[in-house]
């Protein structure tokens, strides 16, 4: 492989000698002393929560650019890897050592042609050093021996096992599969798994949420787990009910991270490779590559390893938090135990009308912006299903109330949505992008400590279209009435006559006016000027104030004639009618001339006979 030029490595091992003087050398073989041929053994568990050693012997070290994409090349044998399949998932971060000294964690899993046994690469302990003082504020660099250093070997990283004709035809190349630490999930089933791993396509939305409306969010980007190259193990444990105790946790036993837990819990697990009094990494590889976290800190029990021919995977469950995830790098996962990272609480509450029925949600979610789409998306559409027992049409009404550290009141907001195909989307859809639209505001972190949804569900389609609009004249002179009638049809049941009247402004200067009937929320007009906040609070604001699809607007919009574009509406007056419990849709709307001489109002019209009029 590309070596690095004599005076860089000087200088690096300059470096490494004088961070790595916080550290006993006898408890480790840095990257320096690593001979080829030199024999070990490494501990993980496969069951059981017992560490057990498997045999490694290293081929070499793969020195590439950098610091952080080097690795130590071990043949890895014996018992414990016969029972687990192979390296499995899970193992990732099960310390490797020679003579008794920690040269790093097992890492990947990887095909080589010139090796029949199985093969691994060990990230080295220098970088997870670094991951480890990270908390100490300290830094440490990985200097490798050119002594063991595999000449012309590439590594070509795959996300599976490769085809055994191209390992063979490509005898330079190893194929490392990263060890991944797997995600275990309790108390999601069904789509709400695929939604939480393979994102939710939101094409088919037919309605608007309040955040699409408003200039400046983040719309939630639900690319599911899988984009972060993460996995789900196939299975899920049950729990064991032991109590978490910290000194379990040592090198070569197990750690998790969590990303829900309660109701529903979710979360990686892998191995600890080193522990200093209350700070430990483990991995070899990085979760998702936060940088700086704050994720729970779990205990974990190991209940079996099961061989597949895909690959190898750990059977286990979260227990309690002892600490928390500080770091999360790319060589390791670092963390420390004692303050658990804080939380954000989750209740949804689901009431099936038609059978009176109701189930409620607690779960403690970590606060990752990046997480938190997919883990309302999931957890929403598990609460509605099972509380539902069906997928299919039905109407929603939804009140949400969310709850912030750095907000001055909470945000709460009312909301009616139906479906003819699926009644479990827009409901916790809405609640992802008004999460993001806060979290990812220009002004400040909200801090949210609490998210409540409370959601009652019928089958019953509760909508209410508007089919018809008629207006009093057939044009109008700025200081005028326009007197209008909208017919509404309930879905599959009556029709509604409803009448109002909207005032012209005498000073209005238009040449054409726009009256307009629409439920729930609308965009921007090309005429209107987007709001501007100054802050949180005026976010808060703006999501709680936007018409819910309860409410019927009849708005009334004009042109500016002296704006860049003069066909470009804006909204001048209005006036609402509610629908509790129904969702009003369609939008109809006419156009008609405004007289700026007088002569409509001199002009007398017959008003349409009827109640109201």
């Amino acid at each position: 492989m590309i070596k690095r030029p004599m005076f860089w490595i000087c200088l690096l091992v300059a470096a490494s000698s004088s961070l790595v003087m916080a550290y006993d050398r006898s408890e480790f073989l840095f990257l320096d002393e690593i001979e080829i041929g030199m024999t070990g053994v490494g501990k993980t568990i496969i069951a059981g929560d017992l560490i057990e050693e498997f045999q490694a012997e290293v081929l070499g070290i793969i020195d590439q650019p950098g610091t952080l994409s080097d690795f130590i090349v071990v043949r890895v044998s014996g018992d414990v890897i016969g029972r687990a399949g192979g390296i499995a998932q899970g193992m990732s971060g099960s310390p490797v050592y020679v003579d008794g000294k920690l040269i790093g964690a097992l890492s990947r899993a990887a095909n080589w042609s010139k090796a029949v046994t199985p093969i691994g690469l060990v990230t080295p302990i220098e970088p997870m050093l670094a991951v480890l003082d990270d908390a100490r504020e300290d830094t440490a660099l990985a200097t490798p021996s050119e002594r063991a250093i595999l000449e012309d070997i590439a590594i070509l990283e795959v996300e599976s096992q490769p085809d055994e004709a191209l390992v063979a035809a490509l005898p330079d190349v190893i194929f490392p599969v990263p060890v991944a630490a797997p995600l275990v999930a309790t108390g999601l089933s069904g789509r709400s798994l695929d939604i939480l791993m393979s994102g939710l396509d939101e094409r088919g939305f037919s309605q608007l949420l309040v955040t699409d409306v408003l200039d400046g969010g983040v719309a939630p980007d639900v690319r599911g787990l899988s984009s972060l190259g993460l996995s789900l193990v196939p299975l899920a444990g049950s729990s064991t009910g032991a109590e978490a105790d910290p000194a379990t946790l040592v090198a070569g036993g197990s750690v998790g991270v969590a990303l829900a837990s309660g109701d529903i819990s979710l979360g990686s697990l892998g191995t600890i490779t080193y522990r200093d009094e209350d700070t430990l990494v483990g991995y070899g590889h990085s979760f998702i590559g936060n940088g700086s976290s704050q994720f729970a800190l779990m205990s974990v029990s190991i209940i079996d390893t099961m061989k597949s021919l895909e690959a190898s995977f750990k059977l286990g469950t979260l227990g309690d938090p002892l600490g928390t995830i500080l770091e999360d790098r790319t060589a390791a996962i670092g963390g420390r135990l004692g303050a658990v990272a804080d939380q954000i609480e989750l209740t949804m509450s689901v009431r099936d009308a038609d059978r009176d029925e109701a189930r409620s949600y607690t779960i403690d979610l970590v606060d990752e912006p990046r997480l938190m789409p997919e883990l309302l998306l999931s957890t929403g559409f598990e609460a509605i299903d099972t509380t539902l027992d069906r997928v299919g049409q039905g109407t929603v009404e939804v009140t949400y109330q969310i709850v912030g550290d750095n907000m001055a009141f909470p945000l709460e907001r009312k909301d009616v949505f139906f479906s003819s195909t699926d009644v479990a989307v827009y409901a916790p859809w809405q609640l992802a992008s008004l999460v993001a639209y806060l979290q990812y505001n220009a002004f400040e972190d909200p801090e949210i400590t609490r998210i409540d949804a409370s959601m009652q569900i019928t089958q019953e389609i509760l909508g209410i279209e508007i089919t018809d609009l008629i207006l009093d004249r057939s044009y109008y002179a700025p200081g005028d009435t326009i007197y209008y009638e909208m017919t509404l049809q309930t879905f599959q049941g009556d029709s509604i006559v409803e009448h109002g009247a909207l005032h012209i402004p005498e000073t209005l200067v238009s040449d054409v006016v726009v009256v307009r009937a629409y439920g729930g929320p609308r965009y921007l007009e090309a005429g209107e000027s987007a709001q501007v906040f100054t802050g949180l609070d005026d976010i808060v604001e703006a999501l709680e104030s936007l018409p819910s699809y309860e409410t019927l607007t009849v708005e009334l919009f004009a042109v500016d004639l002296y704006g860049v574009d003069s066909s470009a509406l804006f909204g001048v007056t209005e006036e609402t009618f509610d629908y509790p419990g129904f969702a009003v849709y369609n939008e109809v709307e006419i156009s008609v001339p405004l007289l700026l001489d007088g002569a409509a109002s001199s002009t007398s019209t017959t008003v349409p006979s009827g109640p109201g009029w």
